[in-house]
């Protein structure tokens, strides 16, 4: 069987699957736990959405493709963390660090790699909090260790990521008009930056009257 059928098998294949859904699943409920434990010490709501996905083999194809490394599946689960993937959108930026603490210190998940982009957006303005942790997921094989990419992000984070995706995501912004472009949505991203932390400035001072 080609590399390509191979990646494509696996990927269709149902206990394949069944094994990603359980790592999200592991990871949705720690969330959720994690949100009424929050909501309950703060008496307010944390956490506005979650939701989830298993990466395509055409999206995984692409991406080893785009990295210039061999299109197989052994490739991608050694190469790509984000093959599963959760996003929790948060109200405000500080929640987002609790979060990242309480989920951290799981005994059953294991932090692999953390990457803060609020602190250190990318070039292009976006701002989110990464954290590539593995759980355990079990079967009648055994237990397996699944990679699972958290991506943490305030609700105003989400609303300019989402724009900057639908406006550019293969699109070729290049030239004068691209780089005016390109600057203008890292200036609004400051903006949104800017307004978040005055969100949690605001909050903080409704708290101590």
């Amino acid at each position: 069987m080609g590399k390509k059928k191979e990646l494509d098998a696996v990927i269709a294949d149902v206990q394949y699957r069944t094994k990603c859904q359980y790592a999200i699943n592991t990871i949705e409920l720690k969330l959720q736990m994690i949100q009424e434990e929050l909501s309950e010490e703060y008496g307010r709501e944390i956490v506005s959405q979650i939701c989830s996905r298993i990466k395509s083999a055409d999206s995984i194809r692409k991406k080893l493709t785009r990295k210039k490394l061999p299109v197989s599946y052994e490739t991608a689960q050694e190469k790509l963390n984000d093959m599963i993937g959760v996003r929790a959108t948060c109200f405000f930026e500080d929640d987002i660090y609790e979060i990242v603490k309480r989920i951290s210190a799981h005994k059953d998940v294991t932090v692999i790699k953390e990457k803060d982009y609020i602190k250190k957006p990318k070039s292009n303005g976006y701002h989110s909090f990464h954290l590539i942790v593995e759980v355990p997921v079990y079967s009648e094989e055994g237990c397996e260790q699944k990679k699972v990419e958290l991506q943490f992000r305030t609700v105003a984070m989400d609303f300019w990521a989402k724009l900057d995706y639908q406006l550019c995501y293969k699109r070729e912004i290049s030239g004068t008009q691209g780089e005016d472009i390109q600057k203008e949505l890292r200036h609004y991203a400051e903006i949104i930056a800017k307004m978040d932390k005055n969100m949690m400035r605001i909050r903080k001072e409704i708290e101590t009257m």
